[in-house]
């Protein structure tokens, strides 16, 4: 089951074969590494990880990937716990499988300068950069779901701005955005990409009000760069805090 998730490689995968059961099952068409060896590798030397692993492990094997290397294991723990494991790690193009009283969890390391690399730098730059801008606007979806001119004025609103897994903590992390033009572009490509839903509202904010909140800011992301990266819980904003009137 672990040979058809092994990467591509331009001769024989270097592979980290962790139980002798897993051995057997790979050795033909592979260059396979004892575990016994294992502590004896340097960083960035393996194109895969192959056996069964708890999802506490996924660091430790991690650091002997090449970019673009894989871990491909199984573990008796929950699918989500896994899934969220591996994305926690940083890894990309997570898969979980589920293989009757185990499931098969698989992670790939980003390539160098990879769009999850790009996403970390912009997640840890945000909040200076948000600081020479005048106002950041949110993705949000509206409830309920009518245009300012159609609301009663005792009718209550609320927002729920859309957040990602920031790829460096795990923690929910907004997504903003220094223009409307770059905040639609975005929503555009995500909606048609069936990678959010919902969202009817592109809301605007002054600078110093996004400052206030509570999460970290990923400003001015491409689609791409989060395409494979969790969406978070929503986020509630206040609709009073933002800028109006230009609608």
């Amino acid at each position: 089951m672990f040979a058809k998730h092994l990467p591509p490689s331009s001769g024989r995968p270097r592979v980290l074969a962790l139980d002798e059961r897993v051995a057997n099952q790979l050795k033909e068409g592979v260059e396979l590494i004892d575990a016994a060896q294992a502590g004896s590798l340097p960083p960035d030397s393996l194109d895969a990880v192959v056996g069964q692993a708890a999802p506490d492990q996924i660091s430790t094997w991690g650091r002997l990937l090449r970019p673009g290397g894989r871990l491909i294991l199984a573990s008796p723990a929950k699918p989500q716990t896994l899934l969220d494991a591996l994305t926690a790690a940083g890894f990309i193009h997570c898969l979980v499988e589920p293989l009757g009283n185990l499931t098969l969890y698989r992670g790939e390391r980003p390539p160098e300068s990879s769009s999850l690399e790009r996403l970390q730098a912009l997640s840890t730059t945000s909040d200076l950069r948000l600081r020479t801008s005048d106002f950041c606007f949110l993705l949000v979806t509206q409830t309920p779901n009518k245009p300012a001119w159609k609301l009663s004025p005792d009718e209550k609103i609320e927002w729920q701005a859309v957040t990602v897994l920031d790829p460096a903590t795990g923690r929910p992390a907004l997504l903003a955005f220094s223009s409307l033009v770059k905040a639609v572009a975005f929503m555009q490509a995500a909606i048609l990409a069936g990678r959010i839903a919902g969202v009817n509202k592109v809301a605007k904010f002054r600078a110093e009000v996004a400052q206030s909140w509570e999460l970290l800011l990923i400003l001015n992301p491409v689609f791409d760069d989060v395409r494979s990266v969790p969406l978070g819980p929503a986020y509630s904003v206040d609709p009073q805090t933002a800028v109006t009137g230009e609608e």
